[in-house]
Order: structure tokens, then sequence, then C-alpha cells
């Protein structure tokens, strides 16, 4: 029987199977006189196409009727399913999924997810909470952030005899990507209305340009401290800068709401979720936090999904497993092994330090300490740890980030070395 883990933040819905096949995209549609276009596709036209786009059916699933008539959809739900579907078809059309639902989906949604999977044809296996998922192999007290499209889910889990659990969970509604790239969106119209009386947000095209390049410059920010843009538009175009510390007082008046239940859990390890990365460079309170790599936590449930299934009484949201025989995940350094400095692809080593995108050409693969968007894989090292920026197909990173190591993609063995007096 095919086995797949299906992760649900609509940042990124992602699908992994046992074979090793994947499946990501953003939680957006667009209604069409055709059918429901999913993903890339409908994000790529969002702000163009505002009254055909969608990106709450995952926030706000459930069975109420669409303020419009569409052949192809009624509600929410309907969406749901038809990026759902897309989903399992991409990553082999799995009979069994085990689901990792985060602490905002209710109860009544999940059961809609449970039927929709049921739909497909296929069937549920089990159902964990993704906080719990992602910190299965814990040591201390963590704190997980998970920052989806239009919330975030703060999780605090406990490591206890032989067994991981939740002791707290809280849900903080619009504290979302949505609402921190919509404030910097102002940011940008604010600078060019003062710099050209231009506002980039009254015209679809310019505001669709600059969402399209918002995650790329948000990225960037976390190692640079100012970020030259142009912004094209029928007028000609705009340059201005963006500086760091102005984002970070953006974003920080955005986590606002959730300071309360951050001072609480003051002392814990901080691991992020790989939708939650940019908040590392972008806000005082996650400096030294742990990012999750994209394909970490489905990973780990394929691996262990044996021990799991052992631990299903019924289809409800499991938020403690044990789990024997465990060990900690490894770290950077450990037992007298060295981290890695540096890269080496060919005869070219580049610094870890700041990112390192690696392309495929017909010669081979060749990188650049640029963020480039065409990248089948980006990485940095970061707190000791190689933390993945962008995971294209076909790419085999290592479990540390110790000299001698290796990343493998398309065929292609990149090595992991020191450089250094050491």
């Amino acid at each position: 029987m095919k086995i797949a883990a299906l992760e649900l933040n609509d940042l990124s819905l992602l699908i992994q199977a046992e074979d090793g096949a994947l499946h990501a995209e953003p939680g957006y549609a667009r209604l069409t006189t055709d059918g429901i276009v999913t993903g890339e596709e409908a994000r790529a036209v969002a702000w163009r196409e505002p009254q055909h786009v969608y990106n709450q059916h995952w926030c706000n699933l459930n069975q109420t009727s669409l303020p419009i008539r569409h052949r192809f959809a009624r509600h929410h739900a309907d969406i749901a399913f038809a990026q759902l579907r897309r989903l399992w078809q991409n990553a082999g059309s799995a009979e069994s999924l085990l689901v990792l639902a985060p602490g905002s989906f209710a109860d009544a949604q999940l059961a809609l997810v449970l039927g929709m999977i049921e739909a497909l044809p296929s069937r549920t296996a089990a159902v964990v909470d993704s906080a719990l998922a992602a910190c299965m192999d814990i040591e201390a007290d963590t704190l997980y952030i998970d920052l989806q499209m239009h919330e975030s889910v703060l999780t605090v889990c406990r490591p206890q005899e032989g067994s991981v659990g939740i002791v707290d969970q809280e849900i903080f509604p619009g504290l979302g990507m949505v609402q921190i790239q919509n404030s910097l969106a102002r940011h940008i119209s604010d600078l060019l209305i003062d710099s050209y009386r231009f506002d980039p947000l009254h015209s679809s095209a310019t505001e669709q340009a600059i969402f399209d390049e918002i995650p790329h410059w948000l990225t960037r920010l976390r190692w640079e401290r100012d970020v030259s843009i142009k912004l094209a538009s029928e007028m000609g175009e705009h340059p201005c800068i963006l500086l760091r510390d102005a984002v970070r007082a953006r974003i920080g008046e955005r986590l606002a709401s959730a300071r309360s239940f951050l001072d609480k859990w003051q002392g814990c390890n901080v691991l992020l979720s790989h939708a939650s990365s940019l908040l590392t460079g972008l806000a005082d309170e996650f400096e030294a936090a742990e990012v999750i790599d994209q394909t970490t936590t489905t990973q780990r449930c394929l691996s262990r999904h044996a021990d799991i299934l052992e631990q299903v009484d019924d289809l409800y949201r499991l938020r403690s497993l044990d789990r024997p025989g465990s060990s900690p995940a490894p770290t950077g350094e450990m037992n007298g092994d060295r981290l890695a400095t540096h890269l080496l692809c060919g005869d070219l080593a580049l610094p870890l330090s700041k990112p390192v995108s690696i392309r495929m050409a017909e010669d081979g693969p060749w990188m650049s300490n640029e963020l480039d968007k065409g990248a089948a894989l980006t990485v940095v090292l970061r707190n000791r740890v190689l933390e993945t920026l962008h995971l294209g197909a076909d790419v085999s990173l290592p479990q540390s980030c110790r000299a001698g190591e290796s990343i493998r993609i398309g065929g292609h063995e990149l090595k992991l070395i020191r450089v250094g007096n050491d």
C-alpha cells in the first residue's frame, strides 16, 4: 500500500510519498470557466484578478455558500478539495495518508478533510498535530512557531520518559504571512509616494509585481541591511531602498499579539517551521531559533509511520506520541566532528555563512553566493545547522552539516568541507 504524508500549512501545502515523490504549492486557487486552478499559477494572478482568486479556503474551511455562484465551487470545501486532489495526484495518488494538521484546524474542519481524503479516494491512517510531528526528537521544552497564510500557531512541546507531548498551544488569527506581506507592501507604497508621488497599490499590475517579489526581498533582508529595488510601471522605473531596521519594526508590530505567549515560555528552545524562517532575521525574538527543513517533518512521520499507527485508536488528532528507541537528530558538531564551513563544487568552494544557490546547467551544477530564484537548491549555515531556503526536486540533503557529508543533486555530489586553520 502506498503511503504519503500530507502537511496542511497553506503557505506551502506539502505531500510526500514513501518513494520520495513530493509536491508542494501555496494555498491559492483561481476559479475559471473550465475548472479550478491551484497553487503558484493561481497566486501569480491573485492581485490582478482578486475577484477570481481565493486564499482563505483552508483557513476558513467550511461548507458555507460562496457569495458568487460557480459551476465548480459551491463553498470553500469544494475549492480545498480541488487543491487536495491535485496534491495527491502529483505525489503518486497514495492509498493511505498521514495527515499533519496544525492546531488551528477545528474538529469540524478536520472532519471535512477526512471526508475529502475518502473521496479522492484514499484513506486516513492517522492525524498528527503538526507541532508534535516537528518536535518528535526534542530533548528539552521547545516552542514551535508555525506561520501560516492568515494566522499562526504557537505550541510548546515537552519530552518525557519515552514520549513527547503538547503542553500549551495558542492560535493567533491575523498574524499570518498575508498580513506581514501587506504591511511590507504598504511600507513600499509609502516610500514611493514620498519620493515620486506614485502609489503602486493603485494598479493591479504593480501590486502583483510587488507581491511577486516580497518573499525574495524578505529573504535577502535576513542577511543584508538594505535591499535596493526597482518597481517598473507605465510611468517608468521607481527605485527605492528597503532598510532592514524599518522592516523589522513593521514585523515587530505584527508580533505584538503573540508576545504574552512568548514571554510565558521564555527560556524554551525555539523551533520555526520552514514557512516561518524569515522571522529569524527580522524579529528579535527568533534570532537564535532553529529552522526545520521543508520536508523533515513529513519524512520523519513516514519513517516512523508503523510506530505512529500503533498509537492510533481512532482518527483523533494525536497530541502526544511514544517514541521508543528515538534519538535526537544529529547536530552540526558532535563527538569531535567538525562543522563544515564551505560547499565544494568542482574547484569552487563557497562559504556557507551566506546563502549558496545551486543551479543545474547542461554541464552540471554551478553555485553562487546569491539568492537565485531559479536555483534547484539554496542553503545556508545558520546556528550550526544547514538550513534550506529553497528546495527543488531530485535533491538529497545530509542529516548534519559535518565536514565530509555531501549534497546530492541531479546525479551530482557536492561536498561539505571545512576551510580554516584548525
